[in-house]
């Protein structure tokens, strides 16, 4: 039950991972896991196979508790294909391949970097800036084309296709990004607007001083209640 506890407090959905041992150290908490045989499916030939090839420790980031890291060192198997006889590392929730992280650490970060910054992303899960803009370049962003009761429309600072800054629409009720737009252009923001369904949207936040300084008449096509 101990062990379950831990588990669930690391954020770890893998049923076959258990705790060998976890200790408080001056400045962090090592956790030593390690995973239980079972089936595996070969992800060169798709064969089905138990039969192990080696062991290996994985030095694992893991979310920090308080103001101290968890490091976690994960003894994980190598499995060798009955059929093919090729060698693969067994797959895990816990965390993505070639990924230092767990899982549940970038699910942290994009949460913060959602309603906050990226810098207060990086804080909280203490990793860097720059890491925790590889997570949010490498995530796909689901586009919904019903847009919900109230929407706000900013811009923020980036470099895509040679453009300084974007645009983030954001579900202000639900605190959740739904689209990002790759300019801040006013044409930009009709031609998408234009291509959802607004029949929901009671509520418009948009940034007026930049529709000023533009003198476009966007307020004529789009009334902001």
């Amino acid at each position: 039950m101990h062990h379950h506890f831990i588990t669930e407090l690391l954020g770890i959905k893998d049923s076959h991972v258990d705790v060998w041992d976890i200790r408080e150290e001056e400045s962090h908490f090592v956790a030593e896991l390690f995973t239980k045989p079972r089936m595996q499916k070969c992800p060169f030939c798709g064969g089905r196979t138990k039969r192990i090839h080696g062991y290996r420790w994985q030095s694992i980031q893991g979310p920090a508790f308080t103001t101290k890291e968890v490091h976690i060192s994960l003894w994980k198997r190598r499995y060798i294909c009955a059929f093919c006889h090729r060698t693969f590392y067994e797959h895990l929730q816990m965390i993505d391949r070639y990924q230092r992280c767990m899982a549940s650490v970038q699910t942290i970060a994009m949460k913060h970097a959602a309603v906050s910054s990226f810098r207060t992303a990086a804080l909280v899960t203490v990793v860097t800036v720059n890491r925790v803009l590889r997570w949010f370049d490498r995530k796909e962003l689901t586009s919904s084309k019903i847009l919900p009761r109230v929407i706000a429309i900013d811009e923020f600072k980036g470099d895509a296709d040679g453009e300084r800054f974007q645009l983030n629409v954001v579900d202000v009720e639900n605190r959740r990004i739904i689209d990002i737009l790759p300019n801040r252009k006013v044409e930009t923001i009709e031609k998408y607007l234009k291509s959802c369904d607004t029949g929901k949207v009671e509520m418009k936040w948009l940034w007026w001083i930049y529709l000023k300084r533009l003198n476009k008449p966007f307020e004529k096509h789009w009334a902001i209640p």
